[in-house]
């Protein structure tokens, strides 16, 4: 089965908290603090630039709660907080402690490589997902140069596994046993984001995926906004994440899919040897066992 365990933007162990409800555990005081104030920073992380509101709404904290562990974070330079725009970004010490944990070649910097050339090769955006427990969070988005592009997923995005192609590509890999299971638990989080899309699409989706080698999301996330998406996996077999090329649904005809599933292929090939040359402890987010 898949564990949720390392988050890469705060670099803590904790369980796959969905995007859209991180409802904060029920813990004791002390271990609840701490819990919270990791979603704050992870919080803050993925706007980049945050606005109090912003973290009000996405916590569910109450304001006092909110604002004491933010003065907290700021203290300890996790957090910093600029006076003219009122915003919350990461701080110094988020920094430090992000080189400290990342290992000599992390997962993302042997695919950055990749990304640049598929985006090049496509003109199109190309993404690398990384499997975090029931979810895959997004870690690069490599613009290229075609002048229209499909802005539905960004650094730090969370979808679960189902969600998107790079989660198709994932499941692809996995048993049908397994599969049923994790779109069984994932339910509600996929309804939530398409109250139309049924399991039996997603399913018949996974296993022309096992044939190609590529998985297709026809629009399911957002309507217009098409990808292909191929797994990586480390040397011992298990799955990391996937590399991804989105657009609008007009470059992603069946023969324009047909031409980029060869270089994806390609480049996936290259990070796994990648992968297997420099070592993969360490590297995957999410595991699965």
């Amino acid at each position: 089965m898949i564990h949720g365990v390392f988050d890469p933007i705060c670099g803590l162990t904790m369980l796959d908290v969905n995007k859209e409800t991180p409802t904060p555990p029920k813990r004791g005081d002390g271990a609840q603090t701490v819990l919270r104030a990791a979603l704050v920073l992870r919080l803050v992380g993925r706007f980049g630039a945050a606005r109090f509101s912003d973290l009000a709404r996405e916590s569910g904290l109450a304001n006092p709660t909110l604002r004491r562990l933010l003065v907290s974070l700021i203290e300890a330079q996790l957090v910093h907080h600029d006076q003219e725009t009122a915003r919350y970004r990461l701080g110094s010490e988020a920094y430090v402690l992000g080189q400290l944990a990342k290992p000599e070649f992390s997962f993302h910097d042997l695919a950055r490589d990749s990304l640049a050339r598929l985006a090049k090769l496509s003109g199109d955006c190309a993404f690398l997902s990384a499997l975090d427990g029931l979810s895959t969070v997004c870690l690069h988005r490599e613009e290229g140069q075609y002048p229209i592009r499909t802005h539905v997923l960004n650094v730090g995005d969370r979808h679960p596994l189902g969600l998107g192609a790079a989660a198709l590509a994932i499941l692809s890999t996995l048993p049908d046993a397994e599969v049923e299971d994790i779109l069984c638990v994932n339910g509600e989080s996929i309804r939530k984001a398409r109250a139309d899309l049924d399991t039996s699409t997603l399913s018949q989706l996974v296993a022309d995926a096992r044939v190609t080698g590529v998985a297709l999301n026809p629009g399911l996330v957002f309507p217009g906004s098409w990808a292909i998406a191929a797994a990586i996996r480390a040397p011992s077999g298990e799955v990391l994440g996937a590399l991804t090329i989105a657009a609008i649904e007009s470059r992603m005809t069946p023969e324009r899919q047909q031409e980029l599933s060869k270089p994806l292929l390609d480049e996936v090939r290259r990070i796994e040897k990648l992968l297997a040359r420099f070592g993969s402890g360490g590297l995957a987010i999410g595991k699965k066992g």
